[in-house]
């Protein structure tokens, strides 16, 4: 009961704060609109275009800080609803900003927030101020006010509330106004968040245009990615082992006409010969392992990620928490994004160990990463994360950055998507990577920790990792 009776104190002075933020709002929008008048005027001597302008940055911003306060304190999710600023010049620029159908939204909002919204806010605050003043009076009459002070204030016309006693009678309505600000005054203000967010927030055709650019964009990225992939599969044959095809045909062509002549000569190219072709099928099976690595054919993106990690220089640990497959070419481009990210760590963070998350949320396949390094990681252009942002992006899927200076950094990548129940086979997976990695360590004496692994004798890392999965399905 205590606990919840201080939730209720908690939340109620959390809205106390946000009504006070936004009736300072509602008063500036009063101001806004003054300027707004001004400006008007002004227009048609010429000076008041550039004021006109700045007048609606100021308008947008304070939407902007309409939308924090809605978004952050009264769980009413507002987005930007503007569209991308254009290239060009600065007139091109304000002529965009005037014709922006959110602004005149913005502007429309500023009109009504500056007038129902000062008039509710002024309500709800002065509910409480009167409530709290009518049940504290008893005690300011008591030890603060003096006699001239009671006498002005205590004065309300009809009766004279001069005494301590006669104030006690004033407690009950001020009681009564507490009950009804703590009642009523959030309920009001989301109501009002509400009715904020259908103007300061994107209408459905914005909606839709924005989803219909993020497509196209996603198509051009998608459609440019796999030209650059067929380049560089078209190089690498071309380079690599057409040129090595092409030298084993003349070795064998010269090892044919010298066969009768110098048969130890024919021998020695064949040879060559030989050995080339094993150089071209390596090339081949390569040039294969970057278009769709056979890991994940046999193993599965867990036993992949497990791969991975074994070949990665620093200590991996993984926490791996789905039990379902993913469908084919998302695995495939969740595989070669995670790769990404391990290079990007391995040549730039400076890291001395990296975490891995693996989760399905919300309908979401969710990889965190994690390093210790120097951060500073961004989706620069041409950078390795602006290529996995390209990556996941023709899947719908998101990246998210969070890089200070001096670290750590984490990478989240997520994808929508749907499982395949196969949650066996992953388990299965996992089971064989961590045997094949004990017997590795077994062999060799390295005490590389790798998904989980520890010094802690022999399968100590499979039981670890164990324990952590199974605590995480639980």
């Amino acid at each position: 009961m205590m606990e919840k009776f201080s939730d209720g104190i908690q939340r109620r002075s959390h809205t106390l704060v946000s009504s006070i933020l936004l009736c300072s709002l509602s008063l500036m929008g009063m101001l806004l609109i003054v300027a707004a008048a001004l400006a008007s005027v002004l227009v048609l001597f010429w000076v008041g275009i550039p004021l006109t302008i700045a007048l609606i940055w100021k308008i947008r911003a304070w939407a902007g800080a309409q939308r924090r306060i809605f978004t952050d304190r009264l769980d009413t999710p507002v987005s930007n609803p503007y569209r991308p600023w254009p290239r060009g010049s600065l007139d091109r620029r304000a002529l965009w900003l005037i014709r922006d159908p959110a602004t005149w939204r913005d502007v429309a909002w500023l009109g009504i927030n500056s007038t129902l919204g000062a008039l509710m806010y002024g309500l709800l605050i002065g509910f409480f101020a009167v409530g709290a003043y009518l049940i504290v009076q008893p005690l300011l009459y008591l030890f603060f006010f003096s006699d001239g002070v009671r006498e002005t204030l205590g004065n309300v016309g009809f009766y004279q509330f001069d005494s301590v006693a006669k104030t006690l009678m004033l407690v009950p309505l001020g009681v009564l106004f507490g009950a009804a600000w703590w009642h009523w005054t959030e309920r009001l203000m989301r109501w009002y968040a509400g009715v904020g967010a259908k103007l300061l927030g994107p209408t459905a055709a914005m909606r839709l245009s924005a989803q219909v650019s993020q497509l196209r964009e996603s198509r051009d990225d998608t459609v440019d990615t796999a030209a650059a992939e067929l380049r560089r599969i078209e190089r690498d044959l071309h380079d690599g082992a057409q040129a090595r095809l092409v030298a084993l045909g003349l070795s064998i062509g010269m090892a044919e006409d010298m066969v009768d002549t110098d048969p130890e000569g024919a021998k020695a190219l064949l040879a060559e010969a030989r050995d080339e072709s094993q150089n071209a099928l390596n090339e081949i099976r390569n040039l294969a392992r970057g278009i769709h690595p056979p890991v994940l054919a046999d193993r599965g993106f867990s036993g992949a990620l497990q791969a991975m990690a074994l070949a990665n220089p620093l200590p991996v640990t993984i926490i791996y928490k789905v039990t379902g497959k993913l469908p084919g070419t998302v695995e495939s481009a969740v595989y070669f994004a995670t790769s990404e990210v391990f290079t990007n760590i391995t040549k730039h963070a400076h890291a001395s160990k990296v975490a891995v998350i693996v989760a399905y949320v919300a309908g979401q396949f969710v990889i965190e990463v994690q390093d210790d390094g120097i951060g500073g990681a961004s989706a620069e252009t041409g950078g390795g994360l602006e290529g996995v942002r390209r990556r996941v992006s023709a899947f719908d899927g998101t990246i998210d950055i969070d890089s200070p200076q001096g670290g750590p950094t984490t990478v989240t990548i997520a994808i929508p998507c749907q499982l395949q129940d196969s949650g066996a086979d992953e388990a299965e997976a996992v089971e064989k990577t961590n045997f094949r990695r004990r017997s590795r360590k077994s062999k060799s004496g390295r005490s590389k920790r790798t998904g989980g692994s520890s010094k802690k004798g022999p399968g100590g890392g499979a039981e670890e990792f164990s324990r952590a999965h199974d605590a995480t399905q639980s």
